[in-house]
């Protein structure tokens, strides 16, 4: 009797432990499947969020970069215009190298002070996006000049100041020959200066600007032919014919009008878009910046 009843309960007893054991797989299965699918969810790639700021094409270009000053001028307005700052010049009155700006997508922008100080502030465009309001350590509204992937210039409303800001700053074009890129296109000035070797050299003319001291550029274009001859032509219409040569190293450009004396200058940026030279007689008194005669980007696009 006992032992039947023995028997009786430990089958019992073997077959709840089955159960249970059963029962305790299940879940510890259940558990690894859900641990494993809730792992292979967490490794799935979240997308990245929709950018919901929508921007004009000026928006777009000027959010696009952070910008650096190639040049800067005061009391641009008048005909006692100065280059304060340019960018790898020996002597300046500004030293901007260390200037940057960054306008954001959010109408929120920083700055890089010449001091190597941070500003944060907010900009937004006025007047049909022909102007910029920055509001920083107060509020500067300034006209857009020129706006391209590269260059950005601006003038100050009711002030003296105006900036040349570029993405990259130009550079000599190494994969041709300097006669290659002269003789390539007909070249028109966009910016002359007088005693270029002072802390404040004089602006006498600039595409675009008023007042503009030495107004025989404008419209004027010059030719550097592959025969080594050179033609001038002014804005009356009046021709001036002359020859060209280089140095022996490339670095040297001389012209002889004809009936004229030598004009020897340095090469300083020479590349398809822009040519830049400053004369060696009068201690490099004379420096001259010039861009292709059909260009419309840039400083062009004022003229």
């Amino acid at each position: 009797m006992h032992t039947t009843q023995f028997n009786i309960e430990y089958i019992l007893y073997i077959c709840y432990m089955k159960k249970a054991f059963s029962l305790l797989s299940l879940c510890v299965v259940a558990l690894l499947a859900l641990t494993s699918s809730s792992c292979e969810k967490d490794e799935t790639p979240k997308p990245d969020p929709v950018d919901t700021i929508v921007l004009s094409e000026k928006g777009k270009i000027l959010t696009d970069t952070i910008w650096r000053y190639y040049e800067y001028y005061k009391n641009f307005q008048t005909s006692g215009s100065t280059l304060v700052w340019k960018t790898n010049r020996s002597a300046n009155t500004l030293d901007l190298h260390l200037n940057k700006v960054k306008f954001n997508k959010d109408g929120s922008y920083w700055e890089i002070t010449e001091k190597g100080d941070s500003l944060k502030g907010t900009w937004h465009f006025t007047n049909n996006e022909t102007q910029i309001v920055v509001n920083s350590t107060s509020t500067f509204t300034s006209d857009i000049r020129v706006l391209t992937a590269n260059q950005f210039e601006w003038e100050v409303v009711n002030g003296t100041t105006y900036g040349v800001m570029m993405k990259r700053f130009p550079e000599s074009d190494k994969t041709q020959t300097v006669a290659q890129l002269l003789t390539s296109k007909k070249w028109k000035y966009e910016t002359y200066f007088y005693n270029f070797p002072l802390a404040s050299a004089d602006l006498v003319w600039r595409i675009g600007k008023p007042n503009n001291t030495y107004t025989v550029l404008d419209q004027l274009t010059v030719e550097y032919k592959a025969d080594g001859t050179t033609v001038e032509t002014y804005k009356d219409g009046s021709i001036v014919r002359g020859t060209w040569r280089l140095n022996s190293d490339a670095t040297h450009l001389t012209v002889t009008p004809n009936g004229g004396i030598d004009f020897e200058c340095v090469i300083k940026v020479l590349n398809g878009t822009r040519f830049e030279w400053n004369r060696v007689d009068q201690s490099y008194y004379y420096y001259g910046e010039m861009i292709p005669a059909d260009a419309t980007v840039g400083g062009a696009a004022r003229r």
